[in-house]
């Protein structure tokens, strides 16, 4: 069974502790890179995950689209080019036959990410991009792994590093393992 994992530094840091709790006989397969936003993603989805009606693809992506880089006054990407590029993303997946995890972009720490970082991400565009993306994915009949339920009521402050934005150790562990978890149900449903 081959499980594609595709997504930004939050998925490149988590992706050994996912790897760790998956059965034997699963081959975990994930770009090399960093996949960014929505755009990257759409751009990099065949060469990433060629998947087939046997595999099982697991993918996140979003907190790059909603960031501000310095001097501009909009998100890498709006709200609606990232629903469009999802739409892209979502339809070759479901062309393809493959099972497919949609994984909610993770909270952070706004104020304290903005004060170290020279681009700006807000709350208020996570849950709006969040939303959006759960909305499509049901549309397509996708599972959706909720990583921002899941860690809102955690205590970011002991998982994230300075930034406010990436996860230390303990918080990679703790993403790894909801990966794993989702990876893991839906295995068990084949």
């Amino acid at each position: 069974m081959r499980v594609f994992l595709v997504g930004d530094s939050i998925r490149m840091n988590s992706e050994r502790h996912v790897r760790a709790l998956l059965p034997d006989g699963v081959s975990l397969l994930s770009p090399s890179v960093n996949c960014e936003s929505s755009r990257q993603v759409a751009a990099g989805i065949e060469e990433w995950a060629p998947a087939t009606p046997k595999d099982l693809v697991h993918i996140n992506c979003g907190l790059h689209d909603l960031r501000h880089d310095p001097g501009l006054d909009r998100p890498v990407c709006t709200l609606t080019e990232y629903e469009r590029n999802l739409d892209s993303i979502f339809g070759f997946l479901f062309s393809r036959g493959a099972r497919v995890i949609w994984a909610t972009s993770t909270p952070f720490l706004e104020q304290v990410h903005n004060s170290h970082k020279q681009s700006r991400r807000f709350l208020r565009h996570l849950i709006e991009y969040n939303d959006a993306s759960r909305t499509l994915a049901a549309r397509y009949g996708f599972t959706i792994n909720d990583l921002h339920a899941k860690l809102s009521d955690a205590d970011l402050g002991e998982l994230l590093l300075p930034d406010g934005l990436h996860f230390n150790t303990q918080g990679n562990k703790l993403v790894g393992a909801l990966i794993a978890a989702s990876i893991n149900a839906e295995l068990a449903r084949c």
